[in-house]
C-alpha cells in the first residue's frame, strides 16, 4: 500500500514506514491507511515472503554510515526515507520453493532471521518495538518482575514444572488458583483457566513443560491499557452475565469504555515501559471492587483495534504519528 508524501527528507525523497505483518492484517491496514491520510508511504512487509521475494541490501565499513535497501518489485526504501517500522505481527521466515531438503530449509530460516532481525536492531528506536528490548519483554516472568519493581501490584504467582510446588500453591490458594501457558500456541487460543477439579487430577502433567499459577483475583472489570510512547489508552471491559469466562478475550458479550486511569497507576505503567525500553505494549490489569489495579502481563504484539471501535479511542492515529517519529 503506497501513497504519495509532500514531506521530505532532507535530500527531498518521501517518508516510508515499514509493517512487518501478513498483508490482510486488520492493525496493520488501518495504520496503512492512517499513514496515507499523513501523506506518508506504507509498505507492508509479510516476513513469511523473506527472502523468497523481498531483497535486502546492508553496507557498513570503517569510517563509512550505515547504508541499507530493502525492495520487492516496484517497492524500495532505504536508511534516508525509512522513517519507522512496525514489528506487528512477523511470521516465520520462509525459503523459495527451489530448496527442497529440510535441513537446507532449516538452514535458510536461521540466516534470514539472523539477518533480518540484525538489520532491525541497528535501527534502534525507529522500530516499534526495538528488537532487543521486544525479545526481552516477551518473558512474561521478567514482566512481572520489572512490574513489581515499579510499584505495580501483581497476583502471587507460580511458575514451575514440579507438581509438588504446583500442589502446595494450589493447596495455599484454594479455588482461587488460575493457570496460564507462557507462550501463545499457533493452533489456538489458550486462554487463562480457573483450576478445576479435573484440571486439579492432571498437575503431574506439569513435569512435562512449566506452568504459570496465580490467585484469581476477584475484579469487577478487566483493563486492556494500550501504552504507546508513553500514553496511555485504557478501556475497561465488563461482562454481561455473572457466568462469563474468566478471560475476557474469549467472551463476545462485554461491555468496553474509555477508562482514566489514577496518575499512580499510569506513572507506574509509564516508568514499566521506560525500564523495558518498549514503546509499545498491550497492558492486562484487573480493577477490584476496592479500587485496586492489578498487574497482569504487557503483550508487545496485543489487539487495540477493539478499543477503537467499541470505545472511540484514536489508537491508529497515534501509531501512524509516531511511527513518523523515533520516539
Amino acid at each position: 500500500m503506497r501513497a504519495a508524501d509532500p514531506s521530505r527528507s532532507p535530500v527531498g525523497q518521501r517518508r516510508s514506514v515499514l509493517i512487518i505483518a501478513p498483508a490482510d492484517d486488520p492493525h496493520a491496514l488501518v495504520v496503512a491507511k492512517r499513514l496515507e491520510a499523513l501523506d506518508a508511504e506504507a509498505i507492508i512487509l509479510d516476513s513469511a515472503l523473506f527472502p523468497s521475494q523481498w531483497r535486502l541490501t546492508f553496507r557498513t565499513g570503517r569510517g563509512e554510515p550505515l547504508r541499507f535497501a530493502l525492495g520487492r518489485d516496484e517497492v524500495e526504501v532505504d536508511e534516508e526515507r525509512l522513517a519507522g517500522v512496525w514489528w506487528r505481527r512477523p511470521r516465520r521466515y520462509v525459503a523459495s520453493g527451489d530448496v527442497k531438503e529440510a535441513h537446507l530449509r532449516q538452514f535458510v530460516f536461521a540466516e534470514s532471521r539472523a539477518a533480518f532481525e540484525g538489520w532491525l536492531h541497528c535501527l534502534g528506536d525507529r522500530v516499534i518495538n526495538p528488537i532487543a528490548a521486544e525479545n526481552a519483554a516477551s518473558h512474561k516472568l521478567f514482566q512481572l518482575q520489572c512490574a513489581a519493581a515499579v510499584g505495580l501490584t501483581i497476583p502471587r504467582s507460580l511458575a514451575t514444572n514440579a507438581p509438588d510446588q504446583a500442589r502446595a500453591f494450589v493447596e495455599a490458594n484454594g479455588q482461587r488458583t488460575i493457570y496460564k501457558p507462557f507462550t501463545a500456541a499457533n493452533w489456538q487460543l489458550i486462554p487463562t483457566q480457573r483450576l478445576s477439579a479435573d484440571a486439579l487430577g492432571h498437575l503431574d502433567a506439569v513435569a512435562y513443560a512449566p506452568v504459570i499459577f496465580q490467585e484469581e483475583i476477584r475484579k469487577v472489570a478487566d483493563l486492556r491499557v494500550n501504552m504507546l510512547d508513553g500514553q496511555a489508552f485504557a478501556v475497561s471491559i465488563r461482562p454481561k452475565s455473572k457466568d462469563a469466562p474468566l478471560d475476557w478475550r474469549v467472551n463476545p458479550a462485554c461491555d468496553y469504555a474509555h477508562h482514566v486511569l489514577p496518575e499512580p497507576v499510569n506513572a507506574a505503567l509509564v516508568a514499566l515501559m521506560t525500564g523495558l525500553g518498549l514503546r509499545f505494549a498491550a497492558c492486562d490489569l484487573a480493577l477490584t471492587k476496592d479500587g485496586d489495579y492489578v498487574f497482569f502481563e504487557a503483550n508487545t504484539g496485543g489487539q487495540w483495534l477493539f478499543a477503537e471501535i467499541m470505545a472511540g479511542q484514536e489508537i491508529s492515529w497515534a501509531f501512524a504519528r509516531a511511527l513518523l517519529r523515533p520516539s
